[in-house]
């Protein structure tokens, strides 16, 4: 809507402003001093015009195509102007960030942005046990990790499962692993056993019904013993029920994620609060080792030979 003051309005304010002056020079005035005692300054001047309200106006100027509301290649304001610098600065900071992600000065930058550790820093990764001088317990780098394997209650694709995490595991460790076969022993043996040479690491699928480690929502749990500083033996007990439904759904993927997870905590990652990594204490996307296990991994396998 537009709108406009028209003449017949002005006309009246005219009149209006003749009357009032009229008025006031009816009034009477003092010659000398006011009732007060102060002088009174005798009116020699017009009053000034009354205050006009001034309206606005709003319309739309129709662009190179004629269409209603939409602009045309008018002169951008400077406010616009100063937007779209703002706008092209952020983006332009943000890529910054994310593609030096890797260098110390993005970190300060991810600070700044909030993006730091509270979000997990994608190297993040934590050790099981550590000695007296904060150097994480590692297993031998020269000597192979023995195992055996219970497959009982097994799935039946459990050979290829287990084949490619232990892989996964060499390759991000260095370490070797050694198969020593199959054997009937149970989850509550323990591994140390009465002689001077510990049992191989037991790989077997329980229960959770026998397996009490295994209640609730858990689909494996692993650790390792040390003696003298260096990791000698372990376990991995995976859920069997659990396995067995992935294997129903075509989740080998899946079965591997897992098995890699416990594998972690056999060469003596621990869980971190970082959903990047794999060793995030449940299952979330992540299929494969991040690089904070990665970074983990790598610091485990160069222990000492011993």
């Amino acid at each position: 809507m537009i709108l406009l003051v028209s003449r017949e309005s002005r006309r009246e304010q005219r009149r209006w402003q003749r009357e009032l002056e009229a008025e006031l020079r009816a009034l009477p005035t003092y010659e000398g001093e006011t009732l007060d005692g102060g002088d009174v300054a005798p009116l020699s001047r017009r009053l000034p015009t009354p205050p006009r309200r001034r309206l606005g106006r709003r319309s739309h100027r129709p662009g190179r195509t004629g269409q209603l509301g939409r602009p045309g290649r008018g002169r951008v304001s400077s406010e616009r102007r100063r937007t779209v610098l703002t706008v092209a600065v952020t983006v332009a900071v943000i890529a910054a960030v994310f593609t030096a992600s890797l260098t110390p000065l993005a970190t300060a930058l991810r600070g700044v942005l909030g993006l730091g550790a509270d979000r997990g820093d994608s190297s993040t990764y934590r050790f099981l046990a550590t000695d007296a001088l904060g150097q994480p317990v590692r297993w031998s780098s020269c000597d192979p990790i023995r195992y055996v394997v219970n497959p009982t209650n097994a799935p039946d694709g459990w050979r290829d499962t287990l084949d490619a995490s232990l892989a996964a595991v060499s390759d991000a460790t260095g370490l070797q692993f050694d198969d020593e076969g199959v054997s009937s022993a149970s989850t509550t043996t323990s591994r140390l056993g009465p002689g001077d040479r510990p049992d191989p690491v037991l790989v077997s699928w329980a229960d959770p019904r026998d397996e009490p480690e295994l209640e609730g929502d858990i689909v494996g749990v692993a650790g390792a013993a040390s003696i003298g500083g260096i990791y000698q033996t372990g376990s991995v007990i995976l859920d069997a029920p659990a396995f067995d439904e992935m294997e129903r759904r075509g989740e080998e993927g899946l079965q591997r994620a897992v098995l890699m997870h416990e594998l972690g905590h056999l060469v003596g990652l621990d869980h971190v609060d970082d959903r990047r990594q794999l060793m995030y204490p449940s299952t979330t996307v992540q299929m494969t080792f991040g690089p904070g296990d990665l970074t983990g991994l790598r610091i485990l396998g160069e222990g000492p030979c011993a």
